[in-house]
């Protein structure tokens, strides 16, 4: 029966090896001994028997520490559930201390091995000790470590991970960093998940889970505050103007200048543009609408305006839009097109009547080039246009204004007209109204 069950182990611990590399024992007696204590290791550790399989695992690694590096793997996965399910601190504390030692052990027992998985150890140490202040400096030695091993090709969630350990690190009083290291570690890991997601594009993969990294070192870097405008100029535009239509760095020169409040520079408005063709929103539109009228360049500022009327649906941000067009329409003398767009932001937001009337009737008031100065009624007849405008939009200071330029009553008497008449004003007022008088005083 004992020569039974060692063949029984001796099979088992063959058929485990198959698909791991082992180094048994040259010694017959010893190799026997090393796969009866693998056979009893991974019997229980394939059980999910993780406490059974301890005591196996720690003879193992005291006298077979070359055996394969399976041994260590399945043995961090053993004290990392340790730690994840025990509810005794001091439980979790050695079985953190344990993992660690696991992943020096395996450094140390086989060649490469560091460079392997120095960015796995990394994640786990964050894992284990992120809370633990005293523990910052050796944890940013750590991932400092497995980007000098491993750069780009580290594991892809390694940058989100640092980029968080540096912001624990700025904020605590125990460990010196500078806001240069900081911005080192970003560009570190900014670098890393640019790799990652040109691979994805590059093998027609999604690249969902890399941009919500990405969105995160980017968000961390400017929740921290250290970003200024000299920081911009120096690093991010002399490669963006290299680079003029890469959207990624558009979009993060666009977020940093917009919380650092640079965005009165051209490249920041150039940025804006790049970044708002690859991701338009609303917001971004809006903002491209204001700069450009600024500037006076009206085309591209009702251009973006009306864009950012398009990709909204809200009503009051939709009708915002619609009046700066209307409002720039004007200030150019395209009275029609400022009067279409005006009554149609109106409409969209009902707030806005008494402005966009408002508008119109000054439009109205202003439109001396509508006169065909032939009759006197006839061209006063867009004062009784702009009264009733200035009515919708209650506006009675303005009423009495245009009131005040209404037809007299000779002139109309004259004219063989009479009150109540209906005339209708041609150009671009396009309106009928019924005549009347101006008051006399």
């Amino acid at each position: 029966m004992r020569l039974k069950a060692l063949i029984i182990l001796a099979m088992i611990a063959f058929y485990a090896s198959a698909n791991a590399q082992f180094t048994w024992p040259e010694d017959p007696q010893e190799r026997s001994a090393a796969q009866t204590l693998w056979t009893l290791f991974d019997d229980n550790y394939r059980q999910g028997n993780y406490e059974g399989a301890k005591p196996h695992l720690e003879k193992l690694l005291e006298k077979y520490p070359k055996l394969s590096t399976s041994l260590y793997i399945n043995g961090i996965k053993i004290w990392d559930e340790t730690f994840d399910n025990s509810k005794d601190e001091a439980q979790q504390v050695k079985a953190a201390q344990r993992v660690m030692e696991l992943y020096d052990m395996r450094f140390a027992n086989f060649d490469d091995q560091e460079k392997d998985v120095i960015d796995r150890k990394a994640i786990d140490a964050f894992k284990y000790y992120y809370k633990d202040a005293d523990k910052t400096q050796m944890l940013l030695d750590i991932f400092d470590r497995a980007y000098q091993l491993k750069g780009v090709d580290a594991y892809y969630p390694l940058g989100r991970y640092y980029m968080q350990l540096a912001v624990l690190a700025f904020a605590r009083s125990n460990v010196e960093i500078t806001k240069e290291r900081i911005l080192e570690i970003y560009e570190q890991c900014t670098e890393h998940i640019d790799h990652e997601i040109a691979n994805a594009k590059a093998g027609n993969k999604s690249t969902k889970r890399f941009e919500t990294i990405k969105e995160f070192i980017d968000e961390k870097l400017g929740d921290m505050g250290i970003i200024d405008c000299d920081f911009i100029v120096n690093k991010l535009v002399p490669e963006f103007e290299q680079k003029p239509n890469d959207a990624e760095l558009a979009n993060k020169i666009f977020v940093f200048a917009y919380d650092g409040g640079c965005t009165d520079a051209d490249w920041f408005v150039k940025a804006a543009e790049v970044h708002f063709a690859n991701s338009p929103q609303y917001g971004v539109g809006y903002l491209l609408g204001v700069k450009f009228g600024a500037d006076k360049e009206y085309m591209k500022s009702k251009e973006y305006f009306m864009k950012a009327a398009e990709l909204t649906e809200d009503n009051t941000d939709k009708g915002k839009a619609l009046k700066q067009v209307a409002a720039t329409e004007r200030i150019e003398g395209n009275y029609a097109e400022a009067k279409k767009y005006a009554l149609e932001a109106a409409e969209i937001d009902p707030t806005l009547k008494a402005e966009m009337y408002e508008l119109i009737g000054d439009m109205v008031m202003a439109s001396t080039q509508c006169d065909k100065k032939v009759s006197q009624v006839d061209d006063r007849a867009r004062y009784i246009a702009a009264y009733d405008y200035y009515s919708i939009a209650g506006n009675s200071a303005k009423m009495s204004q245009a009131k005040a330029q209404f037809p007299t009553i000779s002139d109309i008497f004259t004219e063989n007209k009479k009150e109540g008449d209906s005339m209708t004003i041609g150009c671009w007022i396009n309106k009928t109204v019924k005549l009347q008088r101006r008051p006399e005083n």
